[in-house]
């Protein structure tokens, strides 16, 4: 018998951080004011398997990956110069006469092929068994199960772009694919049957618009899953612009080229939604952007559990992005930041404990840097974001919590590593206390959604603005149309 797993309040909205010496670490107890980890197989070592007992005993969710987004990535940089090649051609046929024509169709279809034997081949040579050992060794609650690597790699090399109008049917055989393998592992082909009878095993979607989602769903609910893990990491790649969205039966067409990636995880969301059981529980795999955590949490809001999961919040603390709420939430160049405190002569403040830590332990003086670097309320913030990018020590001595990051292992820097990456988490964190404080009452869980995104189009770029606008009314449509559905 499958061990049932407690679903806390805290397991209806959280975000999970990734398991390292950073965002748990025994000897910086703050670092640990967490509420769940995730630890990739990738990632597997002793010191990380000690590190995910310990969490666990601290009754934290602990969500254990497969790794395969690594292998993926590695796949489609062999091919992305060739599948961007392709879809610029295509981009210019439709442009310039209205159409795709067939020889740019059959070299996508030919670079399709290829990417199909990759991923067969990465698959063939991958010791699942040793994986599985490695993924049920730290007892998850979660455990991302064993995936086919297409649809990814597909979206991450251009070839799913809307130009080249893909059709549901020719995913369908990659999901089905992950169904395969999915159900091989849960009937213990891989060893572990006995370990995997305690854990939750979560089926991996993959998709690539609105009616693969739905496919996706369809095809998984022929699986003994208890529970789904979205892949967003293809999508949240994209650097491509859009001009419309396909959502089923409607094509919604935009006024100017937008980005693509919160429109097209906003599309597989609610394709995902349209045919998921609300008892089901969700993860969402590669989503760290502020703005796009509360999206989320209006766009799941009926769901028994959602997790979401990023390297994100470290990984741009180290290359200096900062997380913020105050007017927005944003993600914000660490140096901007710094360089509009100075000339508006304010210090720096956030109310995260990790900053209130570090600046307790390091102290900054924005009134000495100021003067030193002659900024005055005339200056411009590009000319001061520099000035502070040519001066890492006086930054480091003035401000030490925008210090650039450094290897070293004194003790600022060490605490440096933890406190930024720790005030970016934090404030994901909150972000999903309010969601969560919401969920059971639609219309205000609604009303603070449209207050977020009202707030970020007024701060942020005009297209970056314009996409979450657009995905909000997409959204918040597509609910209402549910609704209306539920009361006939």
């Amino acid at each position: 018998m499958k061990k049932e797993i407690p679903y806390y309040k805290r397991d209806k909205y959280i975000f999970i951080s990734n398991l390292n010496d950073v965002t748990a670490n025994e000897q910086e107890p703050l670092s640990l004011k967490r509420e769940g980890y995730l630890l990739s197989e990738y990632y597997s070592s002793k010191s990380n398997e000690e590190l995910a007992n310990y969490v666990k005993i601290k009754n934290n969710l602990l969500i254990s990956d497969n790794g395969n987004f690594s292998k993926m990535k590695a796949i489609s940089k062999l091919f992305e110069k060739k599948g961007f090649a392709i879809l610029n051609k295509a981009i210019n046929e439709e442009s310039e006469i209205g159409n795709v024509s067939e020889f740019v169709l059959n070299e996508r279809l030919e670079l399709i092929k290829l990417i199909e034997i990759e991923c067969k081949k990465s698959m063939a040579t991958t010791n699942f068994n040793t994986i599985l050992e490695n993924q049920v060794y730290i007892k998850p609650d979660y455990i991302i199960c064993f995936e086919d690597f297409n649809i990814p790699v597909l979206m991450m090399c251009g070839l799913m772009h809307p130009v080249f109008k893909p059709k549901a049917l020719d995913v369908k055989n990659y999901q089905l694919q992950t169904s395969e393998i999915f159900n091989k592992q849960i009937k213990g082909d891989f060893g572990q049957i006995d370990s995997l009878s305690q854990i939750n095993k979560f089926k991996v979607l993959h998709s690539y618009d609105f009616n693969s989602a739905v496919q996706s769903v369809e095809v998984a609910n022929k699986s003994k899953a208890n529970g789904y893990a979205i892949s967003f990491g293809g999508p949240m790649k994209s650097k491509r612009w859009i001009t419309s969205l396909n959502m089923g039966e409607k094509e919604i067409t935009f006024k100017e080229k937008l980005p693509e990636p919160y429109l097209i995880s906003t599309a597989i969301s609610l394709g995902v939604n349209k045919k998921l059981d609300n008892k089901t529980p969700v993860h969402i795999l590669g989503v760290g952007t502020p703005i796009l955590i509360a999206l989320f949490g209006y766009l799941f809001n009926n769901s028994k559990a959602i997790s979401i999961d990023s390297t994100a919040p470290f990984k741009d603390a180290y290359a200096g992005t900062l997380y913020g709420s105050k007017s927005a939430f944003l993600k914000m160049d660490m140096y901007k930041v710094a360089a509009n405190c100075l000339i508006e002569n304010k210090a720096y403040k956030s109310s995260t404990p990790f900053f209130k830590r570090f600046e307790k332990q390091f102290p900054s003086n924005w009134s000495n840097l100021r003067t030193e670097l002659k900024i005055n309320k005339n200056s411009s913030i590009k000319s001061v974001a520099n000035l502070l990018i040519e001066n890492p020590s006086l930054v480091e001595k003035y401000i030490p919590f925008f210090s650039k990051m450094r290897s070293g292992n004194d003790e600022m820097i060490n605490i440096l590593r933890t406190s930024r990456a720790g005030h970016n988490y934090w404030v994901l964190r909150k972000i999903c206390i309010s969601v969560r404080n919401r969920m059971n009452d639609p219309i205000k869980l609604e009303k603070w959604t449209e207050y977020q995104v009202n707030r970020y189009i007024k701060v942020t770029s005009e297209k970056w603005g314009l996409a979450v606008l657009e995905s909000f009314r997409i959204a918040k449509l597509h609910n209402t149309v549910k609704n209306n559905e539920r009361i006939e």
